[in-house]
């Protein structure tokens, strides 16, 4: 059904069916298991697999991991030393959440363990005892972030490979239309060039984020390191734009640009190609009749930023149209 769908669709229909597998699979196992909430390992297979979508799904199930334990722990210790009654309760919560949201600032694998230390200190007080609650709830969470992590790898494994894609075509298609608008050097445009720019800055941060996510496994890594690079490239092209901008939204400027307009929009329509999955040849080197030698010759400031600027876009974007091909984007 998902390969009957457009690409977007079927990557949302994968997603979907990760979902639903996981956290099945994450309740029946609990319950398998006999441990008191199972409804933790549903939630932490959920939270991992959410982490599909971009940025770091061993790296997540790791932090649950680590934070829980830690939580635990501290939780049981406090409520082990504490007495009796409502006020040492509140003031236990008090001291351990503090203490460790003060040495989970800044530490992404101790965020949960405030939660978790809290739990099991409102609910030690019970027959069980803190001990056996902290043990069954790291049990409930690892069981849970385990079965996100086999959920992804196992089924639709190539469902993070084809969401990076999607991402890193979409961001060629809003670097084209930037770069295009820059181009008319319209002021009118300001408002949207702007826009724009933060809309590209976002999703190349979505980029990087599932760039982190795509596990190669087993095998070298050489992929992974290319996609970054991948991401990287983005930026240095989102870079020239800037530089490109300075240039021609100078007031008065756009009349005495034109040969470098007509040369940077090889590159929007390089970007374009790029968007749609097409394989582009090589800008190459700058013509030296745009090289930055004219601007220093006339002391012209917006044709030196349009130069510089244009001369950095051949070869940033060169670059990018590699990066595309050995990744096998295009």
């Amino acid at each position: 059904m998902a390969r009957a769908l457009s690409p977007r669709r079927a990557a949302e229909v994968r997603a979907a069916l990760q979902m639903a597998a996981g956290a099945t699979a994450a309740l029946y196992l609990a319950t398998w298991l006999r441990l008191p909430h199972p409804y933790w390992s549903v939630i932490s297979a959920i939270v991992v697999i959410q982490t599909s979508v971009g940025g770091g799904v061993l790296t997540v199930a790791r932090d649950r991991a680590i934070g829980t334990a830690t939580g635990a722990l501290v939780g049981a210790l406090v409520a082990f030393v504490r007495p009796p009654g409502l006020e040492s309760l509140a003031l236990a919560v008090a001291v351990a959440t503090a203490t460790l949201a003060f040495l989970g600032a800044g530490r992404p694998w101790l965020k949960i363990a405030p939660v978790t230390a809290t739990i099991v200190i409102a609910g030690g007080s019970g027959a069980d005892g803190p001990a056996s609650l902290a043990v069954d709830r790291l049990m409930e969470i690892l069981v849970g972030s385990g079965v996100g992590v086999i959920a992804i790898l196992a089924l639709f494994p190539r469902h993070a490979r084809q969401a990076f894609r999607l991402q890193a075509r979409d961001a060629a298609g809003e670097a084209a239309a930037l770069l295009a608008l820059v181009c008319q050097g319209d002021p009118a445009n300001a408002a949207e060039i702007s826009r724009r720019h933060t809309d590209l800055k976002r999703r190349l941060d979505d980029l990087g984020k599932a760039a982190k996510n795509v596990i190669d496994l087993p095998g070298p890594q050489r992929e992974t390191a290319d996609r970054q690079a991948l991401t990287r490239a983005f930026w240095r092209v989102r870079s020239d734009i800037v530089i490109l901008g300075r240039g021609f939204q100078a007031e008065g400027a756009s009349a005495r640009l034109t040969p470098w307009a007509e040369d940077a929009s090889r590159a929007v329509q390089r970007l374009e190609a790029l968007s749609r999955g097409k394989p582009v040849e090589p800008l190459g080197p700058i013509d030296a009749t745009l090289a930055l030698s004219r601007a220093v010759e006339g002391d012209d400031m917006a044709l030196g930023a349009a130069a510089i600027g244009l001369a950095h876009m051949h070869r940033d974007l060169d670059d990018l149209a590699g990066r595309f091909q050995d990744l096998r984007l295009v």
